[in-house]
C-alpha cells in the first residue's frame, strides 16, 4: 500500500535513517540492486513496499534493535486498516492526524479558545461539535473518535503532552454551568499524570505567540517534527524544518508567559468553584 498515512509515515522514517548515517540515495540503491527512481519513490510513499524491503534497508542502513523492531512492525502492518478507518468514511487529514498522533512521542497544543480536543469531555465535544456544524448522524461517530484520540496518554509508554491554554477558553461557558464543571474536573485531573502538563496563558499576559491560532506540534523518536494547524473544515501539515523552527520559537515564548504547572492548576480549579456554584 502506498500514500497511505501509515505508508507515509514508514516512508519518512526510512528517509530520516538514511539521512542520519549521511548515505545518498544512489549509494542506497546501488547497494539493493534498486534505481535511486526507485529509491526515492519508496521515501515518498509513490511505491509500496514489503517487510523483507525494508528489513534490506534497514541492514545497508546498519539500523537494529528496538529501532529494527518498531520499523518492521510498521512494515507489517502497513496494509491493515487502523481503527480509525474501520467501517468509517473519514476525512485523509483526519486519518492522518490520529495516524500521526498515535506515533508521537511528544505534542505541544497551543489553544485559544477552547479547550484541546485531547483533554475534552464528551459533552464538551459534542457542544463544539453541534456549533461547528456536524450533522445528527455523524455527530456520535465523531465524538467518539476524539475520545478514544485520548488513549494515547494513558497507553503503555504513553505520549507526553503539554498544552498551553489561554484563560479565554475557561472563561467561555460551552454548555452551560454543568458541561464546564465537568470539563474543568477533567482538566485537573489529567494534570495530575506525570505526562500531561497543563499551562495556562492569564489574560493579564496580555499579547501571546498563541492568539495567531491554535496549532500542535508533534515530535516522534526519528522522523522530523510536524506541525499541524486546524481550520473550520481543512487543515495543514508543516514539516519544513525552517517553517517549524517558527512554532518552536513561539512556543518558547508561550513557555515564558504561561503560569508554571501548579498555578495553572490554580487558576483551572478557581474557575471550576465559579461554575460549580452557579449550578448549584
Amino acid at each position: 500500500m502506498s500514500n497511505s498515512p501509515r505508508a507515509r509515515a514508514l516512508a519518512k522514517e526510512l528517509r530520516a535513517a538514511r539521512n542520519e548515517v549521511g548515505l545518498s540515495m544512489k549509494l542506497v540503491g546501488k547497494q539493493l540492486g534498486w534505481s535511486e527512481a526507485k529509491v526515492s519513490r519508496v521515501e515518498n510513499a509513490k511505491q509500496g513496499i514489503t517487510e523483507s524491503d525494508v528489513s534490506a534497508i534497514l541492514a545497508v542502513l546498519r539500523v537494529t534493535g528496538t529501532d529494527r523492531d518498531r520499523l518492521l512492525k510498521m512494515a507489517r502492518e502497513i496494509d491493515q486498516p487502523a481503527w480509525w478507518e474501520l467501517g468509517r468514511e473519514l476525512p485523509e487529514q483526519l486519518t492522518a492526524l490520529i495516524d500521526a498522533e498515535q506515533r508521537a512521542v511528544r505534542i505541544t497544543n497551543a489553544s485559544l479558545n477552547t479547550i484541546p480536543g485531547l483533554l475534552q469531555t464528551r459533552a464538551y465535544t459534542r457542544e463544539i461539535m453541534v456549533a461547528g456544524g456536524v450533522s445528527v448522524d455523524e455527530l456520535d461517530d465523531h465524538v467518539s473518535i476524539r475520545q478514544v484520540r485520548q488513549g494515547i496518554l494513558s497507553k503503555h509508554d504513553p505520549a507526553e503532552l503539554c498544552s498551553f491554554i489561554d484563560e479565554t477558553a475557561l472563561l467561555r461557558p460551552i454548555g452551560g454551568t454543568r458541561v464546564m464543571a465537568e470539563q474543568l474536573r477533567k482538566l485537573i485531573s489529567a494534570a495530575d499524570a506525570p505526562n500531561v502538563t497543563l499551562r495556562v496563558l492569564p489574560l493579564e499576559v496580555g499579547a501571546h505567540a498563541g492568539l495567531s491560532g491554535t496549532f500542535v506540534v508533534m515530535e516522534f523518536v526519528k522522523a522530523r517534527p510536524i506541525v499541524f494547524l486546524e481550520g473550520r473544515s481543512s487543515g495543514a501539515f508543516i514539516d519544513e524544518p525552517e517553517d517549524v523552527s517558527l512554532f518552536d520559537e513561539a512556543v518558547k515564548s508561550l513557555d515564558a508567559q504561561a503560569a508554571d504547572p501548579a498555578s495553572s492548576v490554580e487558576i483551572v480549579s478557581g474557575y471550576l468553584k465559579k461554575y460549580e456554584g452557579e449550578a448549584a
